[in-house]
Formats: structure tokens, sequence, C-alpha cells
């Protein structure tokens, strides 16, 4: 790919200008031992009528300059663009007069002799575009684009010009420099690009006009968006052909989208019951409509434009639920001084009338003794607070935030690991093996993010039921997963206080990350190992279904487990939905 030598940026192989600032890009030319063979072997043709013997250029000729070299025949169209012919469909057209109209930004109040153009700079040279000739009646390519009006949907497609000469049409394709988008896209992008082409093809099939097959090499990258560079396959239906070129672009926009996820392609026909489901439940998304298309149960354009729409507006726009929040913590009956730490913050927001609310919710148990345990669990929730509240809360306020999973899975992560480095750094500083496990929640609407070390536990509360959502890094948790201990074994077995992983013990940390969708009425626990080793899962639901609210099931929590012994500090926070 060739690089510009002012900007540095990387440009298309067969670019002349640079996309970012036009300037033209430099092609390799013959050397001056080139020039110089040259001269000698013409100066002798012209003394003896001989012809030159054959030599191979030294330098290097790109398969583009040879064939500028041929010249093919070419003609002026409008008196202004020169047609290079016998090259197929679309044509190389070149702008001889490109001070009309600039090719960056469109400007059309330049001058015959200037060089750059006045509104934005770019290098007012000659410039080839690709092109098509058609008659004024045209019925397949991208002469048909001037057939649509809807200014959202004009931005999908290629940017052109249109030169009438006579009878007959040039539309002009511009090239935006930008290369193809990257592959695989990740599901948001690729419901995003599902929609707004299932929009497209919706409106063409009312005009009567068909987009037919496009590959992932068709789309471009634009800002914020993407956009099509070619539409090789659009043109007008005959009445006969209607409902089988529907089918067929429907089709073809499935297979597009597999290429660009890199989704296995499976045909499976739902039952009524199972088709309910897949679009309940939180499985309903990209492979189930690909799979509704190519059974023909989605066989409208339209409809397969809001199946999209919707299940982008379920990953993207979360349900605002109210958040009661109840918080404790005790020594316990047996220490004599409390290392654990716990943080909940709620941020509400209310703006012309929509909701939004966020949470977010930490608790850390310490490890190392006094002066060092509780160091390591404060320092650990402060600085997971302070980059969550910096990089994250204070971002997601701004208006039309669309959520995003896999991007808040990655700063929950972020977050985790930087505890672990306050906490490996005050370590090293004090020369002592503190330490710290640690359970984080960030809520945003109905759903909830969980990063988890160590053995300090998040559950979900549905029901009157708790489900974990967190898994103990725990030597006990080891023996239960090899079936060598048995579920209830864990809370008697003698190493039951050993953890495999914590913040502080190593600079380099594995994070698990867990992700949840919320229901009015569930609760999320939030709880240190003092908490869940004295009162079991069945005696925490009892005492949660039993209170009348969440502080006060905070409070009889970190009751039962100093009645049930205490032997370890008590950190228990209960957030309920509504």
């Amino acid at each position: 790919m060739p690089r510009c030598a002012v900007c540095g940026q990387d440009n298309r192989t067969e670019a002349r200008f640079c996309y970012n600032c036009a300037t033209p890009l430099t092609l390799t030319r013959p050397t001056d031992d080139d020039h110089q063979w040259l001269v000698a072997n013409l100066t002798r043709d012209a003394l003896s009528q001989s012809m030159p013997t054959t030599r191979t250029l030294s330098s290097v000729v790109s398969s583009a300059e040879e064939e500028r070299m041929e010249q093919p025949a070419s003609r002026l169209f409008a008196g202004r663009y020169e047609l290079r012919e016998g090259r197929g469909v679309p044509l190389m057209v070149i702008d001889t007069q490109p001070w009309r109209r600039c090719w960056a930004c469109g400007a059309e109040t330049n001058q015959p002799d200037d060089g750059f153009c006045n509104d934005c700079g770019a290098a007012l040279t000659q410039r080839e575009y690709q092109g098509v000739l058609t008659a004024r009646e045209a019925t397949v390519g991208a002469a048909l684009i001037n057939r649509i009006s809807d200014p959202d949907l004009i931005s999908l497609l290629p940017t052109l010009t249109q030169v009438e000469d006579g009878g007959a049409i040039l539309t002009l394709l511009h090239d935006s420099g930008r290369g193809s988008i990257a592959l695989p896209v990740d599901e948001i992008a690729a419901l995003t690009i599902g929609m707004r082409l299932a929009k497209l093809l919706a409106h063409l099939h009312g005009l009567g006009l068909a987009l037919g097959a496009l590959t992932p090499a068709d789309l471009e990258s634009a800002p914020g968006t993407v956009r099509l560079r070619a539409v090789p396959n659009l043109r007008a239906l005959a009445t006969t052909e209607y409902d089988t070129a529907i089918r067929e672009d429907l089709y073809a926009l499935a297979e597009l989208l597999e290429q660009l996820t890199a989704t296995p392609r499976t045909t499976r026909r739902l039952s009524e019951e199972e088709a309910a489901q897949t679009t309940t439940t939180n499985e309903a998304g990209l492979p189930a409509v690909l799979r509704q298309i190519r059974v023909g149960d989605l066989d409208q354009a339209e409809a397969v434009a809001l199946r999209f729409a919707a299940i982008l507006a379920d990953r993207t726009s979360p349900l605002p639920l109210r958040q009661m929040v109840g918080a404790c913590s005790d020594t316990g009956v047996v220490r004599d001084h409390n290392e654990d730490s716990y943080l909940t913050v709620q941020l509400g927001l209310d703006n012309n009338g929509q909701r939004h609310a966020w949470g977010l919710y930490i608790v850390s148990d310490g490890m190392g003794g006094h002066a060092a345990g509780e160091v390591a669990s404060g320092l650990a929730v402060r600085a997971a607070a302070e980059l969550l509240m910096a990089e994250y809360l204070t971002h997601a306020i701004q208006p039309n935030m669309a959520y995003d999973e896999p991007a808040v899975k990655a700063i929950v992560q972020r977050a985790v690991l930087r505890a672990n480095e306050a906490v490996v750094a005050e370590s090293r500083n004090q020369g002592n093996d503190m330490g710290a496990t640690f359970t984080l929640a960030l809520v945003v609407g109905d759903r909830v993010v969980v990063g988890n070390v160590g053995d300090s536990r998040a559950y979900l509360y549905r029901d009157a039921k708790l489900r974990r959502i967190s898994k103990d890094h725990s030597l006990v948790q080891r023996l239960v997963d090899l079936g060598q201990l048995s579920p209830d074994e864990v809370y008697t077995h003698p190493q039951r206080n050993a953890v495999l992983r914590s913040l502080g013990d190593r600079a380099e940390l594995l994070v698990d990350t867990f992700s949840e969708r919320l229901h009015p009425g569930d609760a999320l626990l939030l709880c240190s190992d003092g908490q869940w080793e004295m009162t079991r899962d069945p005696t925490m639901e009892q005492l949660i279904a039993q209170a009348a609210d969440a502080q006060t099931a905070c409070h009889a929590l970190v009751a039962a487990a100093n009645q049930a012994g205490g032997e370890d500090n008590i950190t228990v926070v209960l957030v309920q939905f509504a």
C-alpha cells in the first residue's frame, strides 16, 4: 500500500492521492540509467533506421503505470471527461477540469489556474474515477442511485456525480481512499449494518429496484458508520421477477452478514413455540434472524429491518431499573479488627422524561494481618472506583451513549487490574504480603457485569432463590471441580480459606468477568467469605425473603453470620431492583 510522504497514512494500492491530506502519491519512475539507455537507442534509430535492442528497465514499473503507458483510445464527454475505452465496465474516467468541483469537499468556487482548493486545500490535479456510461433511462448500475431521495439511505450509497451529454449519462463514483472494513465485525456492528441495508432494500423494492449480491469488499469504513463503495448489481426489476428478486436480495444480505461476522451457516425451521421463545430470550440475536431469512420466515426487507432494530435496541438500550441498596460490615466474633471494605455508588439521570440508572458495588476482603489487610482492601476499592468513575461513568451519562457489553466487560477487567496494581505497589513499599479478594458489580440499567478475583462472591437472587454468578478461586473450589470434594464439604474443609488467586499476589493477574440481565424483583448480593461460610445459601435466601428492605436484610445476614460463629470479618451488599 502506498504511504503518503507528507502525513504518513497508508492508502489503497491503486490510489493516486492521499485520502487523509490529498497529497499526490509518487509513483515509481524509470531511473537516470534507463533514460540514458533510451536516449542512446533513440539516437541510434534516427541514424541507422534500425530497431533498438531489447532491454528490461531496471526499475519496477507497476501494472497501473504500464496501463497508462499504453494510452488507450479516449474521447471527452461533455467537453471535460476523458473516457478510457477498451477497458470494460466500469470505464476509467479522467476529469480534465478538476478545478470546477473539488473532489474532496465539493467546492465549486475555484478558478482554472488554482492548484489547490481554496476551501479545503486538496490538490486540484487531474483525477481518475470509475465511471459507468448509460442511456438516460438506465436499468442497471450506479446510475439508478439518483432515484433515491432519502438522505439517510443516500449516506449509505456510493458518492457519485452524474453528467449528461446528449442522450447519455456518465456516472462517476468518487473514491474516498478508505479501505474495506476490518473483519470480522462484532454483533453490534453487524446488526447496525444489517438494519441499514435492510432499510435500503425495503426502499429499493418499493421503487422496483433490486440491490443484488454484495461482498465485504463492497463496504468501506466511514466516520461512525459504513457505506457502500460500489453497487455493481443494482438493477430495475421486471414485474415477473419481483418476488424472486426480493428473496434473492434477502438471501444475499444474510450471506453478507455471515461473511462479516464469520458466522457459520445453519438452517433450521423453528416451531411456533421455538420462534416465540427466540424473539424473547437473550439468545435472540443475529444468527436467529439469519436462520429465519433462510427458511423464509422473514421474507420482507422491512420486517428484517424491524427485527434488527429491535435486537439492536435490546443490546444497546438497557431498561432503567430502580435500585434499593443495603450494606453492612462487621468485625465478627473471632477477629480483633475488620480487614474488609465495601463501596456503593448509585447514579440516576432523568432528562426529558428519559430515566437512566447506574450502580457500582464492590466488596473486598483484605489479607495480611493488622495494618495490611485493611490497607489492601481499601486501596483496591479506591483504585477500581476511581478508574470506573473517570473512564466509564462520566462518559456513560452523556446523551445517546449506547450500551456496549464487550466494552463494559473490558473496563471492569481494567478496573480490577488497576486495583491489583495498587495493592502490588503498596505491598512492595511496605515489604509485606498484603492482599485482597475482590468482587465488583457494575450495573447499567437492567444489565450487570461482575468482575471477580478470589473467594468473595456475587449472587443473583431471583424468584426467592440464590444463584452464584462468580466462581471462587480457592483450593476447595478446585477440589469440587475435580470431583474430589462435594459442594457441602467446602464449608468444613480445613483448607477452605486457601485462595489460589488474589489481588497483590503477582503483577500479572487473570480476572473473571460475567454478565447478567436483571429483572424487576431481582436482587444482587455481594459478600465476603465471612458471610457465605457462616450462613449457607438456603439461610441467606430465607433472610432476604423475610426482610422488609435491603438494609434490613443486610443487618439480618450479618447477625446470622455472627450467631453461627462469626469466624471471619463479615461484609454484605444487597441491591434490590424494581
